[in-house]
């Protein structure tokens, strides 16, 4: 069986010199130093198993990293020869994770208003017997209304902390 041949990484005196920046950089989030490691030493002609055995991570996250490094060669190239100022943040961008889909949203942006909506205004305004809003109360009265059929109190102080809203504690 033959063996698949590592994709070859060039990188330009630029390039290397970003890509030292984000592998030595303090502030350089470890994403961003492991995987412009691998494509530094891809560049330096170390194989994948070499890569493997010294960084000690998988071959699988060594071929992705070159791999997707190597693809976007020419597109480097051209930003870098075009619009040098660009050429971290392209960068950055091909060694960053892809946009994953996740876990669709349980409510609607709706029914997030009309909670936060709700919670702006004053009970007894709405004929409520209390004078402040809870998120437990909030709850009983987002169900209450038919705004949401079902949500946990936490669920509702998730969404005012988001905005930045107060209320009493349960």
């Amino acid at each position: 069986m033959a063996r698949l041949q590592a994709k070859q990484v060039r990188l330009s005196e630029k390039q290397r010199n970003i890509l030292k920046q984000l592998e030595t950089g303090t502030h350089s989030p470890q994403h961003f130093k492991q995987r412009a490691e691998i494509v530094l030493m891809a560049n330096s002609g170390y194989s994948n198993n070499e890569m493997e055995r010294k960084l000690q991570i998988s071959g699988e996250t060594i071929t992705k990293w070159r791999n997707r490094y190597a693809a976007n060669e020419k597109e480097l190239a051209t930003i870098e020869e075009e619009n040098p100022r660009k050429l971290r943040n392209a960068i950055e961008k091909t060694l960053s994770d892809e946009q994953r889909s996740g876990k669709p949203a349980t409510f609607t942006d709706e029914q997030v208003a009309c909670i936060i909506a709700m919670s702006c205004q004053k009970p007894d305004d709405l004929g409520l017997p209390f004078s402040h809003w809870t998120p437990e109360l909030l709850k009983d009265e987002a169900i209450k209304r038919g705004i949401v059929s079902t949500i946990s109190t936490s669920q509702v102080r998730v969404f005012l902390k988001r905005e930045r809203f107060k209320t009493t504690p349960s």
